[in-house]
């Protein structure tokens, strides 16, 4: 997997997860072993959230990991916790601050959980509609004896 992709994968997860939820400001570099090799940061000041392409140096913690890993954690298919547990994560610095990347996870999860719903539901309108306007046709077709 190329940089590219795994920096897209991940800054696409993290934008759709609802900020309101972060209690603390930070800035945590990552940086990619081995395939797609590389950096970008993820920082939150000031209630806005921005996910780039470069190096972070005045850091809340630096975050090191293939890509593959990054992606898990930022899809919610592990914690934080967990990755640094089973070593696919490694951490340098204020690991406390690293777990707000968990809430961003998981955010990101449920909301696109919720919008799968959204769209199931909405599918299952878009089907009955057509049956329903078909019912209130027939209820107001004239009776055989008025077309006479």
């Amino acid at each position: 997997m190329t940089y590219e992709k795994i920096f897209a994968e991940v800054k696409k997860i993290y934008s759709k997860a609802d900020k309101k939820i972060l209690s603390s400001d930070f800035a945590f570099q990552f940086n990619i072993d081995g395939e797609g090799g590389g950096s970008f940061y993820v920082a939150f000041r000031g209630g806005i959230l921005e996910v780039a392409p470069y190096d972070y140096v005045d850091r809340s913690a630096l975050l090191t990991a293939s890509g593959e890993d990054f992606i898990r954690l930022a899809g919610s298919k592990f914690t934080l916790e967990e990755a640094v547990e089973s070593g696919a994560i490694k951490i340098d610095g204020d690991y406390e601050l690293a777990l707000e990347l968990n809430k961003l996870a998981q955010s990101a999860a449920e909301k696109k959980e919720a919008a799968k719903k959204a769209k199931s539901v909405t599918s299952v309108v878009k089907k009955i509609t057509p049956a329903k306007k078909t019912a209130a046709a027939i209820k107001t077709m004239p009776e055989k004896k008025d077309l006479v």
